[in-house]
């Protein structure tokens, strides 16, 4: 009797530890998964990010390489019967143009984009740099998400004695999503774009500068 009551205390210790062994198991794969996840979003959105500014900077150089304009066709400098600088701003059709023409071949850089995307190591995600590089493939791409919004934007500075540096450039941001076989990860690209600088002799009046 006491043998039988020995051997079932016995069983129920080994089935506990059996439990327990496995709730432990499940418990650090999920971690695993989780941090490989983790990691694997991380480089996704990374690359992506990275890949669409360099897509966007090459629409922008494209659309100016093809367009036939110069900073005298964006900006009017007006000026007094004393010749003294009394306003600097847009020619609202021309920077409207060119808005339209750069956001058409972004969008465009976004349609031609390799949908087959780029590939991630398993090891690489791994965090361990001995395996970087190693292992199978994760095919990742990206797509844009609704519009992209483009704003035309000025800045003046000191260039030396009664001169200012006047520079235009385009801002970018687009919305965009990295696509993995683990899962689709949200994300927001910014850049900013030179478009056109000259130095302007004469002081500018505060206040009297629209560039917008």
């Amino acid at each position: 009797m006491r043998a039988k009551r020995k051997r079932r205390n016995t069983n129920k210790k080994r089935n506990a530890l059996f439990i327990i062994i496995i709730c432990i198991a499940f418990t650090t794969l999920f971690a695993i998964n989780h941090e490989l996840r983790m990691k694997l979003r991380d480089i996704a959105v990374y690359k992506c990010e990275n890949r669409a500014t360099d897509m966007i900077n090459e629409a922008i150089q494209n659309t100016l390489e093809n367009s036939d304009f110069t900073y005298n066709d964006l900006v009017e400098i007006n000026k007094n019967s004393d010749n003294e600088i009394t306003s600097v701003s847009c020619v609202s059709s021309k920077i409207n143009s060119l808005k339209t023409d750069i956001s058409k071949q972004i969008n465009k850089g976004f349609e031609n984009q390799d949908k087959n995307g780029f590939s991630i190591a398993v090891g690489t995600i791994s965090g361990i740099n001995l395996f970087s590089g190693v292992g199978p493939d994760i095919t990742v791409h990206f797509e844009k998400e609704g519009s992209v919004k483009t704003d035309i934007k000025s800045s003046f500075s000191s260039a030396g004695i009664n001169q200012t540096l006047h520079r235009i450039y385009i801002e970018v941001s687009s919305d965009i999503v990295a696509i993995a076989a683990a899962g689709t990860y949200k994300s927001n690209v910014e850049t900013k774009f030179l478009l056109a600088e000259t130095v302007i002799v004469g002081e500018i009046p505060e206040g009297y500068v629209s560039i917008s």
